[in-house]
């Protein structure tokens, strides 16, 4: 017995990729000539696997011997091989004794799921008779079928040509089904679900898989229901179809009242309910008049011809032309409908004549009958599924009324049916759910489904049904069950961000959704799919320019897809249709189109910098398919560098928008690629260290610094090498060290290197350095020309805090309080668009309308800002912003208010090692509250000047609750020494107030009118 299938070696158009037949010496789609010899093309195809073993084989082997044993395995395989056959199945290969099936492979096909289940249940029938034979004989024969759909690689080889983990599923689920009964895994169920009774199994540990597999039997030997409502219906579908199918009876019902021939469409695509509402019509409109019901199917090459030859033969029974009498009408209405999903189970054959009859003479007699039979009652012919036959059944509507005949009513259903010609008005589409009635469906599916805890991302699953109930089922299920592989796509990719490694959104497709886009797409040839795939790939919607620079293919191969495309009604526009086409793309073709563009958005965010994020995720993907085709090949060393590049890139963006977490985590990603290059060794390393200061780690940042610059010379890049010693530098600073010799070094590689924004980081720390001194001009005039630098490069460390401090200055040093609140505004402006370094303008801003009696707008500017950096992980911008609301409170004279605030940014800044930041906020806290501590801090000469001067003014608390009111004056005079050196009004008045308090409790009367005294004049300069 022949074991294997030839493979059909199909002739393949070079110029449109249209396939035909062996002996094609021309393209049957487009004149253009074949050569004789091309191969037939491997091909990822959604399948449905058919796997099949003899139970207790082994045992049977050697108990009936070799020749008898064989002649059992012979019948056996040729049953299992025919009722493959017979639905349209091809048989793999046999291993052993088991049989291996595939449905999909020469062509998807939306029921391929169902003709599988279908396939089992017959060949099940064939064996349990043969079965008895063999019992007699004291040979018990009992087989197993399990069904698995997934998607496969479908190759040149005449056997084992499907390769894929599908058939590995059907193999390990076979193993745990009962005695010849049929098992199902989850995307076969969903489906097959709609046309099949079927009853849950455990879910079984099966080896090779790290999820539980779930399962479901099918009963009744694996009938395929026929007429009927579908078994499976979202619970609430009618939920929003209740006008629609109101609707439909008004209208049906008036034109069974009228003489001739109406049609009506309903219009919808796979899912959405339009049989359950065609079977609800046809329910309510029995009692009227006849009710017909016919589901088309693809029905090869009978050209779309079989819904009417089944719905002539039942015709001609009704009327008494086939000998057995009208008997009754059809099944009692739409309950036993002519056709089903794929067909009828028996008696599929409409009869010899009907089956020769031409297409005209065919409609022709169907009008005839109709006629006849309408002339007795009014009759409706519903056909569902009419897609599939429309050129036919566009024909038989347009077609002259039969004289003498009653009401006949056409109501055809199907997806896109613009070939008929029936008026707008007599369309009806079926609404599609809205957001909230999806998470209404989305909620009830729980224990319907036998789904496992709270759906995660429900939002995203409602987003992807596109408002399909079925599609919204088989999503929740999917989500469910594969949680583990599917939450990454859905946090993931799916939004666009860069936010992780190995999401794919492609793995979340509804089955039935695949299916039936499936088998249009693979009927295109291979420039249009690759278009449609590209599309994918970009995800969402995508300009057409864009597109056609990053599929890879010429301007012939584009026009000839686009033509291709156009003819089949597929739109490039639509995000899902490219999804589906993209899981068609081989590795490599994947990887190529990722790396178009990458490299394209990467070229394009020169001018549109966000765009950066979306190239480090499409050179991820590249990367990805590149080492899983040929690790360690050329290519994925290539793939690896631009991907690594892209990361730094994307990581350099998120620094400059202040989200220090994110820019860590790409940062990350890029280092785990392990590129030999010691140039982007310091490029992570710079970015890593930053961040790591930024979050709150310094001394891990330090380390790291001082790592990389050990493993890395400097001249392998200096920028990244100036912007280490900058890292370097700017950690001690915060520390209370200074290093000279850092910031020359640092100002030499950055001259080296001609980086501006290097420039821009080390101005930044100079201000600082001279704001520490107590000169806030001076520290405002370097950070104005930081902020001029830092707009010229792309991306520069400490962008932020360039913003940040510009602003600080201007509210310590002496512009003017109006000038001041209008350029922090204008920079607000300008920062819109990133709400980290808008919140660092924003704290500063708020207490210049503290210091203007402003203190609500004051109050919730800085509780928009703090919510800002909660959110995004900036432990120091967060610190920052509950000092600032200290000191509004203390501004607006509400001292436990300000103790508290400030008390919260010392725990803060404590937490993350800035000591002298935190013990700052502790003295401003003791002078608010009247409590000084009982061993003051007593900082060096070369403390920042608030430090000394904060710390003076709490060794002149204590001093006083010690009852020495000489040596607190001492320490109120030394604190007003040091104020008096500040160049900054914004400072002074600060400083000042907290001195009016102290003096007001224990000192002369003549300091503290010159203290008021000061203050007024200050704040004259200032206002």
């Amino acid at each position: 017995m022949n074991t294997t299938l030839a493979l059909r070696n199909d002739a393949v158009c070079r110029r449109c990729g249209a396939t035909g037949p062996p002996a094609a010496r021309f393209c049957m789609a487009c004149g253009a000539a074949i050569t004789a010899t091309q191969p037939a093309q491997a091909r990822i195809r959604l399948v449905t696997v058919v796997f099949c073993d003899v139970e207790r084989s082994t045992e049977l082997a050697v108990r009936l011997g070799g020749e008898l044993w064989n002649d059992v395995l012979e019948a056996y395989f040729t049953d299992v091989s025919q009722a493959l056959h017979a639905q349209g199945g091809r048989l793999e290969k046999f291993i052993g004794d088991a049989v291996v099936g595939v449905f999909g492979a020469d062509g998807e096909h939306e029921d391929d799921a169902v003709r599988a289940v279908q396939a089992a249940g017959e060949a099940l029938r064939r064996l349990a008779a043969r079965a008895k034979a063999l019992r007699r004989r004291g040979i018990e024969l009992s087989v197993r079928f399990a069904i698995a759909s997934g998607r496969v690689l479908t190759t040149t080889r005449s056997a084992s040509f499907a390769v894929g983990p599908v058939t590995n599923r059907a193999a390990r689920l076979q193993q745990f089904a009962p005695s010849g009964s049929v098992v199902l895994d989850l995307k076969t169920w969903l489906l097959a679900r709609q046309a099949v009774h079927c009853r849950p199994l455990d879910p079984v540990e099966a080896k090779g898989f790290a999820q539980p597999l779930r399962c479901w039997l099918v009963e009744q030997g694996g009938d395929v229901r026929h007429g009927g409502p579908p078994i499976h219906q979202p619970v609430n579908q009618m939920v929003n179809q209740r006008r629609l199918l109101a609707d439909l009876t008004t209208r049906l019902e008036r034109a069974m009242r009228e003489p001739g021939l109406s049609t009506l469409a309903l219009e919808g695509d796979i899912g959405v309910g339009k049989t359950r509402i065609l079977h609800q019509l046809g329910r309510a409109l029995e009692s009227r008049g006849q009710v017909l019901f016919v589901t088309c199917k693809h029905d090869g090459d009978r050209r779309g011809l079989w819904p009417l030859q089944q719905l002539d033969h039942e015709l001609a029974r009704l009327n008494g032309e086939l000998g057995g009498g009208v008997g009754g009408e059809l099944g009692g209405g739409v309950g036993g409908g002519v056709g089903g999903l794929a067909g009828p189970a028996r008696d599929e054959r409409p009869g010899r004549s009907a089956a020769h009859r031409s297409a005209e003479e065919l409609r022709w007699t169907l009008r005839r009958r109709l006629a006849r039979l309408s002339h007795r009652r009014p009759v409706v012919v519903i056909v569902d599924d009419c897609h599939k036959a429309l050129d036919q059944l566009a024909q038989l509507c347009g077609g002259p009324d039969e004289p003498g005949g009653g009401s006949v009513v056409l109501l055809l259903s199907g997806r896109a049916l613009p070939a008929l010609a029936i008026p707008e008005a007599d369309r009806l589409a079926v609404p599609l759910l809205t957001p909230a009635e999806s998470r209404t469906l989305l909620e009830s599916l729980s224990a319907r489904l036998s789904l496992p805890g709270a759906l995660p991302h429900a939002d995203e699953i409602v987003q992807r049904s596109g408002g399909n109930p079925l599609f919204l089922e088989q999503l929740a299920a999917l989500t469910a069950t594969e949680a583990a592989s599917v939450t990454g796509a859905v946090t993931g990719a799916v939004t666009g961000a860069v936010t992780g490694a190995g999401a794919d959104r492609h793995d979340l497709i509804a089955p039935s959704a695949e299916a039936a886009l499936s088998s249009r797409i693979d009927r295109l040839g291979l420039q249009a799919v690759r278009i449609l795939g590209c599309a994918g790939a970009w995800g969402g919607q995508v300009a057409l320019t864009d597109l056609l620079a990053t599929c890879g293919l010429g301007e012939a191969e584009v026009d000839a897809g686009l033509a291709q495309l156009a003819e089949a009604g597929l739109e490039l526009t639509s995000a899902f249709v490219g999804e589906v086409a993209y899981t068609r793309l081989r590795l490599a073709e994947r990887a190529r189109i990722h790396a178009g563009i990458a490299e394209h958005l990467r070229r394009r965010a020169l001018r549109h910098p966000g765009d950066i994020d979306s190239a480090a995720l499409h050179a991820e993907h590249a990367h990805r398919a590149w080492h899983d085709l040929a690790p360690g090949a050329a290519q994925d060393r290539s793939a690896a560098a631009r991907a690594a590049g892209c990361l730094c890139a994307a990581a350099r963006l998120a620094i400059s928008r202040a989200d220090v977490s994110l820019a860590l985590e790409l940062a990350g990603r890029a280092r785990r690629l392990r590129i030999a290059s010691p140039a982007l060794e310091a490029e992570i390393g710079a970015i890593e260290t930053y961040a790591l200061a930024a979050c709150g780690r310094p001394a891990e940042a330090l380390a790291r610094i001082r790592r990389t610059r050990a493993r890395v010379p400097s001249r392998a890049n200096l920028p990244a090498a100036a912007n280490l010693r900058a890292n370097e530098l700017a950690i001690l600073f915060t520390g209370g060290t200074w290093d000279a010799e850092l910031l020359r070094q640092a100002h030499r590689l950055a001259e080296l290197s001609g980086d501006a924004g290097t420039r821009a980081r080390l101005l930044l720390l100079e201000a600082l350095r001279a704001a520490q001194s107590g000169d806030y001009r001076a520290a405002e005039a370097s950070l104005r020309v930081a902020e001029s630098q830092a707009r010229r490069a792309a991306h520069c460390f400490g962008e932020s805090e360039i913003y940040g401090n510009l602003a600080l200055c201007l509210v310590y040093g002496g512009t003017p309080a109006t000038q001041a609140l209008a350029e922090c505004a204008d920079l607000r402006r300008r920062l819109a668009e990133t709400p980290v370094r808008d919140a660092a303008v924003a704290c500063p801003m708020a207490f210049l309308l503290a210091m203007r009696g402003l203190g609500q707008r004051a109050e919730s500017l800085l509780a928009e800002a703090e919510s800002v950096f909660a959110g995004t992980g900036h432990l120091i911008g967060r610190a920052g912003a509950y000092e600032f609301r200290g000191m509004v409170r203390e501004l607006q004279d509400d001292l436990p208010g300000a103790a508290d605030w400030l008390d919260r940014a010392a725990v803060l800044y404590r937490e993350m090692g800035l000591d002298a930041a935190a013990e700052r906020c502790s003295m401003k806290s003791a002078l608010a509250t009247g409590v000084a501590p009982e061993a003051p801090l007593r900082p060096g000469p070369r403390a920042p000047w608030d430090m000394r001067a904060l710390a003076h003014q709490v060794a002149a608390l204590r001093q006083h609750q010690l009852g020495r009111v000489e040596a607190a004056r001492g320490h109120l005079a030394a604190a007003l020494h040091e104020i008096e050196g500040i160049r900054g009004e914004g400072a002074v008045i600060i400083a000042l107030r907290s001195c009016l308090r102290l003096s007001a409790s224990f000192g002369p009367e003549a300091d503290t009118t010159r203290i008021r005294a000061a203050i007024t004049e200050a704040e004259k300069r200032k206002t």
